[in-house]
């Protein structure tokens, strides 16, 4: 029934193949009730409906099966479908799903084991483990590091107190580039591996940018021609998520009322001309997006590359230019003190004259985006 649900998925009968996979579910398929929490977080042949994914997602975690238990520390991690963001959890499980030879909980476990000599070792052992089992990521990370014996058998008490949130770091002091509007640079915010995984992360979620038009549609337009990638529920891992919560703390807002990050790659010659990010009040194409999901109240840009030139963050109207180191961040407001919008935030993404720029960017409402999948 599942071999079946996937050629009709194949086929283009989204509806015949969940059908197929309740069947399979049903009869005792574990993957077949992984998937069907997919295709719910997704909304494919049915509505989204995160507090059932959930419950599909944790039932066939709690019954072994190893992806589903990576994929439940990730919903966990991200709070989703009321769970409750549980990061003490979200290792158990990534600790649990490792140990069974679950790749992509074997590279999170890496990354977030600081690159210190003392942890190289294990490191390496977890990306070995992670690489063996078909994990891309793993494999980039081991060819770029000084070879090492990996420290086998592994010792899972010592990977679990060798873990580091991203988000339970303390944050640099902010440096101010302007004091109206606000924006301040952040040096350092993230790790050079943290910004290396993002970029590998984002890099198959990469597509020619679009920019909203006055008419309150999506479009590929003149205006931005660099490439850019979203990062969706089902992309954003644990790691992600931690690093979401770093961001949105350093920012001052809540976590909750954050866009999900985007991936932006400039390639030479590719830029974004100056443009503000907030939401026009005055066009009523884009009113009732800015009613049920708040204003853009913030932005934040990290760069996860230094490896090109030029490629400089721009505000025009402030005499103001910045690049930042691999880890950098550089943070605005988008509205006044009174929240309306402040014309002086007009920034341009500035083309690389040689070699590409990778940034990784976030947005900032002033509500909640739970529920948001725009």
């Amino acid at each position: 029934m599942f071999g079946q649900a996937q050629v009709r998925t194949r086929a283009g009968d989204a509806d015949g193949a969940r059908r197929l996979l309740q069947e399979a579910a049903q009869a005792g398929h574990l993957p077949a009730l992984l998937q069907l929490g997919v295709w719910d977080i997704l909304g494919l042949a049915g509505p989204v409906d995160l507090p059932t994914a959930v419950a599909r997602v944790r039932d066939a975690a709690d019954l072994g099966h190893l992806p589903a238990i990576t994929l439940y520390a990730q919903l966990v991690a991200a709070g989703a479908g009321g769970l409750a963001r549980d990061f003490t959890q979200v290792l158990a499980r990534l600790l649990a799903a490792a140990r069974g030879g679950e790749p992509r909980a074997a590279v999170q476990l890496a990354i977030l084991i600081p690159d210190l000599p003392e942890h190289a070792k294990v490191r390496v052992a977890l990306l070995h483990l992670a690489a063996a089992g078909g994990e891309p990521i793993a494999r980039m990370f081991i060819e770029r590091m000084a070879p090492h014996t990996p420290d086998l058998p592994l010792d899972w008490d010592a990977v679990r107190s060798r873990v580091a949130w991203p988000h339970e770091r303390a944050l640099p002091a902010l440096e101010t580039r302007s004091e109206r509007p606000r924006i301040v640079a952040l040096p350092r915010l993230l790790f050079p591996d943290e910004c290396i995984y993002m970029a590998l992360k984002g890099l198959p979620l990469l597509r020619p940018a679009r920019i909203v038009g006055p008419d309150g549609k999506s479009a590929v337009d003149p205006i931005r021609s660099n490439e850019a990638g979203k990062f969706g529920l089902l992309e954003a891992d644990a790691v992600v998520q931690s690093l979401d919560l770093r961001v949105a703390a350093a920012l001052g807002h809540p976590a909750e009322n954050g866009e999900g990050f985007a991936l932006l790659r400039y390639q030479v010659g590719q830029q974004y001309l100056p443009h503000c990010d907030w939401i026009d009040p005055e066009h009523a194409a884009t009113r009732a997006d800015l009613e049920r999901w708040g204003q853009r109240v913030a932005t934040c840009v990290v760069y996860l590359n230094d490896g090109f030139e030029g490629g400089t963050t721009d505000f025009p109207e402030l005499g103001l230019e910045h690049r930042g180191g691999v880890g950098d961040a550089l943070a605005w407001d988008n509205v006044g003190p009174h929240g309306a919008v402040d014309p002086l935030t007009l920034h341009a993404g500035r083309p690389p004259t040689q070699g590409m720029k990778y940034l990784l960017s976030k947005w900032m409402r002033d509500r909640s985006q739970s529920g948001n999948h725009g």
